[in-house]
């Protein structure tokens, strides 16, 4: 009878050891793991300290940078980026009769890296006067865009508003943050009356860049911890 209860003694303190070992490995500088009715706790104060993967433990970060972030954007959250981030359009005043043959605008430096990607002219006081042309193309530094020419004409600067496109453009169109963006005017007969806008749409490559940037380590960190377990979803 004695060695049967000391027996069943040893097999309950074995079995309790076992039971409580994980709880005890996981207890580093005085950081507990505690199981709870809603699952277990890493930790049972803020100033206790943990570590994953050999990283050294410490205690739960905190301070102002960590706070949600405010939107007054008035934008709509997205999982997409758009395609249009960083596009804006410049405005440039043509005089038609002033085209003459040469520099509309000379080297303008958006002071940022860019890549043009269209060109057009918005007439804004119409041509009355038949048989007037003007062609303009647009260059970075002394390179012509691959595209972007417009063919102004008396027939197409009329009536009121209307937009002359310029050809698709398809190469030599980035620049870097020192590259300069100049406007030229060949085959001049010219105007005698009418005004326009030349509208360049551009887009800021390093505010495209840095959103792909963003996004690509927003990404990275999100299949971190969905292979942690820590999310839902695929990595």
């Amino acid at each position: 009878m004695k060695n049967r209860i000391t027996r069943s003694l040893v097999t309950f303190l074995t079995l309790a050891a076992f039971a409580i070992l994980p709880f005890t490995a996981l207890a580093v500088e005085n950081t507990q793991v505690r199981p709870t009715d809603n699952g277990y706790v890493v930790a049972e104060t803020a100033s206790q300290k943990v570590g994953f993967w050999g990283a050294t433990p410490i205690v739960q970060p905190s301070g102002a940078s960590q706070a949600a972030l405010t939107d007054n954007t008035t934008g709509t959250a997205s999982s997409t980026l758009a395609a249009g981030v960083g596009v804006q359009t410049i405005a440039i005043p043509l005089i038609l009769p002033s085209l003459a043959n040469g520099d509309v605008l000379t080297e303008y430096t958006p002071g940022y890296a860019f890549k043009v990607l269209s060109a057009s002219v918005a007439v804004t006081k119409v041509v009355t006067t038949a048989a007037k042309a003007a062609t303009l193309n647009l260059e970075i530094g002394t390179t012509n865009l691959t595209g972007g020419v417009i063919a102004l004409t008396s027939a197409n600067c009329t009536p009121l508003g209307a937009v002359v496109a310029g050809t698709s453009i398809t190469a030599a169109n980035t620049g870097t943050a020192s590259d300069t963006i100049s406007i030229e005017a060949s085959s001049v007969t010219a105007f005698v009356e009418g005004e326009a806008v030349l509208l360049l749409k551009i887009q800021n490559m390093d505010t495209a860049n840095a959103a792909a940037s963003q996004a690509a380590q927003a990404n990275a960190i999100r299949a971190a911890l969905v292979l942690a377990g820590l999310i839902k979803g695929s990595s």
